[in-house]
């Protein structure tokens, strides 16, 4: 081994936390508010890595806040969390502080969008690419069409597209 060089650390160490979002959770007593609020303090110094690591192993409330991170890393380990269900896809496609990539991503998985309530919430935020909320708007039913036509917090072509078709479902 050279005079400067320093040996590498043991193989068995495990180089993050083994508890299994790293965050010690089960040290904090008290309620469930003062832990979220414990977790939202301790997301101000969190590093990245951390943060993915969160994101991917946490709890659906940590997810919740996780998908809004500016990172996009963060955002997108929590999509690609084994524990994410329907009921959370549709809560972030509703959410108008996420980035417009999340939501791209949503809108091109198959998976989530065979989900109405997804698919709905999609074309209703104001977030959602046009192309894609163009698209997602012909599969959605009559009077959701019809309401989507009146809703001033969807893009204008969006709209302009939806009237045009509930009247041209009335002819």
């Amino acid at each position: 081994m050279p005079a400067g060089a320093t040996p590498a650390p043991d193989s068995e160490e495990p180089l993050l936390d083994a508890d299994e979002t790293g965050l010690g959770f089960d040290d904090i007593q008290g309620t469930e508010e003062e832990k979220q609020l414990t977790f939202q303090q301790r997301l101000a110094n969190m590093t990245v890595p951390e943060k993915v690591k969160c994101a991917t192993k946490g709890t659906r409330e940590m997810r919740s806040i996780l998908i809004r991170d500016p990172n996009r890393m963060v955002a997108a380990a929590v999509l690609s969390c084994p524990k994410v269900n329907d009921a959370e896809i549709e809560s972030f496609a509703k959410m108008g502080n996420v980035s417009e990539e999340i939501l791209r991503t949503i809108a091109m998985s198959r998976a989530w969008t065979k989900n109405y309530g997804t698919l709905l919430a999609l074309c209703k935020n104001s977030k959602t690419p046009v192309a894609l909320s163009m698209n997602m708007m012909l599969r959605l039913n009559d009077s959701d069409a019809k309401k989507l036509s009146t809703d001033r917090n969807v893009p204008e072509a969006l709209r302009v597209a939806a009237r045009k078709r509930v009247v041209g479902a009335k002819h």
